[in-house]
């Protein structure tokens, strides 16, 4: 599955050397570390692909890199992970943006791509975006993205040298994607 739109184009990674530099770059990244979930200390980056493709065959998890649509320069990574049981129709979405792409939209741009295609082709009824307190680039991405501050969430939660991070809870619903490709941000 591959989605093009606008500037950016989002594909799933593969084991290339070029997807395994960027995943390198990411997993070395102190922001990237400091407020992605699920990024376990030394992380292979070829193992941490190999988790992207096992998503996408489990059928658990779409992992996209977001890359230019005409240089195909990786800018960062977009995932929606898929509920089931009580959560079916549900899905959570996870984003970072490697260190020269930020400031230009991506992550802002790649939400409104992943929203809309999670919506209309998985047939999502609702997508939550769940980030630190401390991180108020997210709540900012969020928000331009058409993603309601829900609540904030006291579990989870985890323990930094500086204290407990809390959670916000963002949700998006179809209607509330926006319809423009551009964002700023």
């Amino acid at each position: 599955m591959e989605i093009t739109a606008g500037a950016l184009h989002l594909r799933p990674w593969n084991l290339s050397e070029a997807d395994a530099a960027a995943a390198a770059l990411a997993l070395g990244d102190p922001r990237i570390r400091r407020w992605a979930t699920g990024l376990p200390d030394g992380a292979d980056e070829r193992a941490w692909l190999a988790q992207r493709a096992l998503g996408w065959s489990e059928g658990s998890e779409a992992s996209f890199a977001v890359t230019g649509a005409t240089g195909g320069e990786v800018l960062g990574h977009i995932r929606v992970r898929v509920g089931t049981g009580a959560a079916h129709g549900h899905g959570e979405v996870g984003y970072w943006v490697l260190p020269g792409a930020r400031g230009r939209g991506v992550a802002t741009q790649a939400l409104g791509v992943v929203g809309r295609w999670a919506f209309g082709f998985l047939g999502l009824s609702r997508l939550d975006l769940r980030h630190a307190t401390g991180n108020a680039a997210s709540c900012r991405v969020a928000a331009k993205g058409g993603f309601a501050l829900t609540r904030l969430l006291s579990e989870p939660s985890w323990v930094e040298e500086e204290g407990t991070e809390e959670f916000h809870l963002h949700t998006l619903t179809p209607g509330r994607v926006p319809l423009s490709g551009r964002a700023g941000g």
